[in-house]
């Protein structure tokens, strides 16, 4: 005759309990069921540490396209038109600076989405991390992106290791840039590569916010500059 187990009672040894008393997966799912739960937390945790590391990417892709595309207009877009603006002695020292700061810091940013070192939160670390979250599709189609651009991603570092983030002793700074030389619109270009490639892992994940489009800081730069040579403030 069928019988019904007392309350307080499991199916499991007692000795599976934690050494506080608390239950551990077994005292209540078979084994089978505990490996499940196990693999489900580990799955978890590895998306945690995906969407931390996306979120990392993102934000320095945004930042390099940023950087970018804010000198570029002062450089380039806004030139001769607001030459004199930007020369008036109440704000020129702001715009020196704005030019020699976004060029450095669109070159940090781009050197730290592609820093190979494992304590990074890279590009070779977020494909690590797709892996493990069974995302093995993404990672090589990261790969396939990026590795036409491998040559000027090496220059990129090598900017950045020898005047941007250290000035090498033996090196003056203009022949660094000699022989790394890299064009505005390699520079450009490699930006939009990675953007697009940080902006497609994130469509992948189902992600709502991506990195923007440059236009956006470009026309900021010239709007300010025809507020300020219309006299507004």
């Amino acid at each position: 005759r069928a019988t019904i187990d007392p309350p307080n009672t499991f199916p499991y040894k007692l000795s599976q309990r934690h050494p506080d008393g608390r239950l551990s997966p077994t005292d209540i799912y078979p084994p089978c069921c505990a490996r499940r739960i196990n693999a489900n937390t580990l799955c978890l945790q590895a998306m945690t540490e995906l969407d931390r590391i996306f979120g990392t990417l993102m934000e320095e892709g945004g930042a390099a396209r940023a950087h970018f595309h804010t000198w570029w207009a002062l450089r380039n877009l806004a030139l001769p038109a607001h030459f004199s603006t930007m020369n008036n002695y109440e704000y020129v020292d702001f715009f020196r600076v704005s030019n020699s700061g976004n060029y450095k810091l669109f070159f940090v940013a781009l050197s730290k989405i592609y820093d190979r070192d494992d304590r990074t939160a890279g590009l070779s670390k977020l494909k690590e991390e797709l892996k493990n979250a069974g995302l093995s599709d993404v990672a090589d189609e990261i790969d396939r992106r990026i590795k036409p651009n491998e040559a000027l991603i090496r220059k990129v570092l090598r900017i950045r290791n020898q005047s941007i983030s250290h000035n090498q002793a033996d090196i003056p700074r203009e022949k660094v840039y000699k022989i790394n030389g890299v064009t505005p619109d390699e520079i450009r270009g490699l930006i939009d590569v990675t953007c697009e490639t940080i902006n497609c892992v994130g469509r992948k994940l189902e992600k709502s916010n991506l990195i923007s489009e440059p236009e956006r800081h470009e026309q900021a730069v010239l709007k300010i500059l025809e507020a300020l040579s219309r006299g507004q403030t």
